[in-house]
């Protein structure tokens, strides 16, 4: 169901998830900058196409409660999403 993110209100439900798990979050079309606890944290980008998402996370920050919030809102939104970290800075 990847592919779900492609429609604009699945993102709109992506973007209301975070924000509930206490994220900021900022998207245009398919890219999310993403703030956590006070901080900016990153970039979020959608590929609905090839089932991807991938987020360029800054050094220092919470990776494994982060990506366990990304994993668990993307899932609920659109299920079979692939979600890859990479470490930036």
């Amino acid at each position: 169901m990847a592919w779900r993110l492609s429609k604009f209100a699945a993102r709109i439900e992506l973007a209301r998830k975070l924000r509930e798990r206490g994220f900021y979050v900022r998207w245009h079309a398919y890219e999310f900058l993403l703030g956590y606890r006070g901080r900016l944290i990153g970039t979020l980008f959608l590929e609905p196409s090839k089932g991807r998402a991938t987020l360029y996370c800054k050094r220092g920050a919470p990776l494994a409660e982060i990506e366990r919030a990304l994993r668990e809102a993307l899932s609920e939104v659109a299920g079979g999403v692939k979600l890859e970290v990479k470490e930036v800075g």
